[in-house]
């Protein structure tokens, strides 16, 4: 589908992104999973050691540890790279459906991805 759309037309095209499936569909899922991440913290806040490993690419010991509120990092990291891809879906790609679509994909990956690497880190530490 080819959308004719001026740049400035932010609010226009904004309507004519929000109403394909994929992209509402992915919108509610990056929100459920940021909100789930979240929640997963606060629930095992308490529980946490004064340490977890997060940075797991540095050399293994004490590298790769680091103060439990950084763990934000994990949602919040995810919640930007979708406002990115937002950002960028509205601006650049608002003509062609496809490349928003992709956006939003790639946006849905690495905020599930991030998910399940915060609970696995959740689960191992505690």
């Amino acid at each position: 589908m080819y959308i004719k759309l001026h740049p400035t037309e932010t609010s226009e095209a904004w309507k004519l992104i929000k109403s394909n499936w994929v992209i509402s569909w992915v919108t509610k899922c990056v929100i459920g999973f940021t909100v789930l991440s979240l929640l997963a913290i606060a629930w095992r806040w308490n529980r946490l050691p004064p340490l977890v490993p997060l940075w797991y690419s540095l050399p293994w010991g004490t590298d790769q540890l680091t103060p439990p509120l950084t763990l934000l990092i994990l949602p919040l990291g995810a919640l930007v790279i979708y406002l990115i891809n937002l950002l960028l879906s509205m601006y650049v790609t608002a003509e062609y459906l496809i490349f928003t679509q992709i956006l939003y994909v790639s946006s849905f990956m690495v905020n599930l991805l991030s998910c399940i690497t915060l609970i696995k880190i959740l689960f191992l530490v505690t």
